[in-house]
């Protein structure tokens, strides 16, 4: 195996001013020099702009060496009958043997676009970003406005591309200067803690230079808001039982409480600041729910903090853009169109609770659940709202064809979307609903039919996940119901916040005054409102629960779906469906104590005597 030889200083050292043609895509001319690139505000932000090519774009298909994966199937959110890399590499454990393996891998071959691998990508972000923090200072020809707006969003760019190495690697160097191949890179790691606090003041500095909002021409670059919440997030993150460890260890030894301390007060000036200066940034009510994930005529909601504007892109698009991982349309089928490439778990469906706050799962035995009213002939109904929003389950009648006929999700045994190829099958049974709408099922892809009909974007971070830190924090920093001078919302009143918006009721009272008891469903409610928004991997990692939940024989569940009355198209008039767990075996996943923290590349961590490679690697 071809090792990763020298791969830190590749990569921090990648953007050399030597090969600019490659690497500064400028407008009005490529192959331009440093002192061209630094000589005016334009050419300066078109190099600073390159970090928008950076961000990860967990929606596109081609992302992070996904091809056709989703982030979610890392882990026990989905399924994906596709032979790609997540399933040969990622989701085998076996990180070190392939540079595109997706989210772990070190290759270099796409960097700075959006195909990028997310560590290359990162760190050819952070030397982006810090040229510009040592250059536009010493710039003469700025005026201050627009010096201002170069550093506010260069600092921005070093926290959370700083953020996205350490969350996955653990501490990290301080990258805080365009390292050249000239510098001594025999040096030693900092702790998970001190590269945080690093984080927390470029935050700080961001926020003080960041606009409140943009002109609506430059809507997508971060602002005073998204500052906030990735203070916010990234101090919780730190607080977090798996990034109290030192280098050399993995151990769960729970929170660092004056940790969660901070990330609570962050999290609370986060929202303090929503309400106050920036109020169309709070949660959107439960009737326009839907519209957080796909909106018209804006390109992104309202809701959205941090996220990646894709300037229009729909299902409509050209043929990268539409999202490949998601069903577009299924059952009958057209060409290469109706694969549901990734399909939700039963584990994600069992944290769904009934309509009266109730858990209701499926099992071995079958369906159960101590709501008194719940069905287990008729389980999907009366459930939480955000189900109805995000899933769709065996049977349900979801949008018309271009002839108007209904159309269903065939997934019973014989269903035309189980009784296919097994590269189209429907893993799990279960389908995602939470990007599309139903207009988008017509095989007919004309704007006439709504197959174009609303936008869709990246969120990485939006006001509800910023209430759900901000109660994981208050919890394990002061408990469910205390509420310290100056705090106006315990933490079990932030998670009623929450789900009452959405149509939930509050928290029974039995889980409301036990710390352990509301943590899990604090931990339950992430899974439930930020299914496939790329948080569930890290919540488990740095939890310090993905052995436990991944570590098992046949992790990722479905159900076996039998109809009494049906075609392979639709349910026919008394047709009746009986319910079965199922192992989906096809797919493995392999979790470890090592797997807490991505290798480093093995040739750097090896060379340098001072820089330790993680745990187990």
């Amino acid at each position: 195996m071809k090792q990763y030889k020298y791969i830190i200083i590749l990569l921090i050292s990648l953007i050399s001013f030597s090969s600019c043609e490659e690497y500064l895509d400028k407008s009005p001319d490529l192959g331009l020099s440093e002192e061209e690139v630094f000589s005016n505000f334009f050419t300066v932000r078109g190099y600073l702009d390159q970090c928008y090519n950076c961000v990860l774009d967990y929606t596109f298909w081609r992302a992070n060496g996904l091809e056709r994966a989703h982030m979610g199937q890392m882990s026990d959110e989905g399924a994906n009958p596709y032979s790609n890399n997540m399933a040969k590499f990622t989701n085998k454990g076996q990180w070190l043997a392939n540079k595109q393996a997706p989210d772990v891998g070190w290759g270099e071959e796409f960097v700075a676009s959006p195909r990028g691998n997310v560590i290359p990508n990162a760190f050819y972000a952070l030397r982006v970003a810090n040229k510009v923090v040592q250059k536009a200072p010493l710039m003469s020809n700025l005026t201050e406005a627009q010096r201002t707006q170069l550093l506010g969003q260069a600092h921005f760019f070093r926290a959370w591309f700083y953020f996205e190495i350490i969350r996955r690697v653990g501490g990290m160097p301080l990258l805080d200067k365009a390292f050249s191949s000239d510098d001594d890179f025999d040096v030693e790691r900092l702790t998970y803690h001190q590269s945080t606090d690093w984080i927390i003041d470029q935050l700080d500095l961001a926020i003080s230079l960041l606009p409140d909002a943009w002109p609506s021409q430059e809507v997508g670059r971060p602002n005073k808001s998204a500052a906030y919440a990735l203070k916010s997030m990234a101090e919780l993150y730190a607080a977090s039982p798996l990034m109290c460890n030192p280098i050399d260890k993995i151990e769960n030894n729970g929170y660092d409480v004056e940790r969660a301390k901070k990330a609570a007060q962050y999290a609370k000036e986060c929202l303090e600041y929503i309400d106050v200066t920036a109020p169309k940034h709070k949660m959107m009510p439960g009737n326009q729910y839907k519209h957080i994930f796909y909106h018209f005529p804006n390109y992104y909601s309202d809701e959205s903090l941090w996220y990646l504007n894709s300037v229009g892109q729909n299902r409509n698009g050209q043929p990268d853009l539409p999202i490949h991982w998601q069903n577009i349309h299924w059952s009958k089928r057209a060409g290469n169109y109706g694969q549901a490439n990734v399909s939700v778990s039963q584990n994600l469906v069992n944290k769904f609770e009934t309509i009266n706050g109730y858990k209701a799962e499926l099992t071995a035995t079958g369906w159960v659940s101590d709501d008194p009213a719940f069905n287990p002939a008729n389980p999907y109904a009366n459930r939480d709202p955000r189900f109805d929003a995000f899933i769709l389950y065996p049977g349900e009648q979801y949008g018309t064809f271009s002839d108007n006929s209904p159309n269903y999700v065939c997934t019973w045994e014989g269903g035309r979307d189980v009784s296919v190829a097994p590269s189209e099958m429907v893993r799990t049974r279960y389908m995602v609903k939470k990007w599309q709408w139903p207009e988008s099922v017509k095989l007919d892809r004309s704007n006439d039919n709504g197959y174009g009909l609303y936008y869709y974007n990246t969120i990485h971070i939006r006001t509800t996940q910023v209430w759900l830190d901000y109660a994981e924090a208050m919890n394990e920093a002061y408990g469910p119901t205390v509420k310290p001078t100056g705090y106006t919302y315990s933490a079990v009143e932030a998670v009623n916040m929450v789900r009452n918006r959405v149509g939930m009721p509050d928290v029974r009272a039995e889980i409301a005054g036990d710390k352990l008891k509301l943590r899990e469903l604090i931990r339950n409610e992430r899974a439930v409102e930020l299914l496939f928004e790329n948080h569930r991997w890290f919540d488990l990692r740095r939890w310090m629960i993905a052995e436990e939940v991944l570590n098992v024989p046949n992790p990722i569940k479905g159900v076996k779906v039998t109809a009494s009355n049906a075609t392979a198209l639709k349910p026919n008039p008394g047709n009746v469906f009986t319910y079965e767990l199922l192992d989906v075996t096809e797919e493995v996943r392999v979790f470890e104590r090592r797997h807490y923290w991505y290798p480093v590349g093995e040739d750097e961590a090896n060379r340098m005597v001072n820089f330790k490679q993680n745990p187990g690697w």
